[in-house]
């Protein structure tokens, strides 16, 4: 979520330099340089991170659950793509897990993505047991991984769109 405050940031600084330009704002009695356009950014900057500071900004996804921690299901979701989110319902009497997921286990003889005490799969696991390799893209809390993983599926979504350009 890191990357929404990053973007929240150069949206301010983008709407406050274009601010000054509108009404011709001019702190200093010299015409506008790139020197004082620079200086006026870096104010701007230290404001908009004091402020955002003071404020507390933060960009977290809220637990809605009226279940305790202990007494939920423990099993992963794919709600927030991150890997972290536990199944919100609760545990049926003497198992781990909710009706729904102790019913997947019955069936599949696994979760789809797995247990929240494990660690975070790779790939599906029903499709996985199953001879299927659909590998799971989680994202990352790292602006820059998340960049990466974006680079990565438009790569292989234009390899598969395009097979005929690929020479062997």
């Amino acid at each position: 979520m890191e990357i929404l405050q990053l973007k929240m940031k150069k949206d301010l600084l983008k709407m406050s330099l274009d601010y000054i330009d509108k009404y011709d704002i001019d702190e200093t009695e010299s015409s506008e340089t790139e020197s004082s356009e620079t200086e006026s950014s870096k104010w701007i900057n230290t404001r908009i991170e004091y402020h955002i500071n003071k404020l507390g900004i933060t960009f977290h996804s809220i637990d809605k659950s009226k279940q305790s921690i202990e007494s939920r299901c423990k099993a992963r979701l794919y709600t927030n793509r991150t890997g972290q989110d536990q199944c919100t319902h609760q545990c049926i009497k003497d198992t781990s897990y909710c009706h729904k997921h102790s019913t997947m286990l019955e069936r599949e003889g696994v979760l789809r993505f797995g247990d929240i005490c494990e660690e975070i799969p790779q790939y599906d696991l029903i499709k996985h047991k199953h001879g299927i390799s659909e590998r799971i893209y989680w994202e990352h809390s790292d602006p820059l991984q998340q960049l990466q993983q974006i680079l990565d599926l438009q790569k292989r979504k234009v390899i598969l769109s395009t097979p005929k350009l690929i020479l062997s």
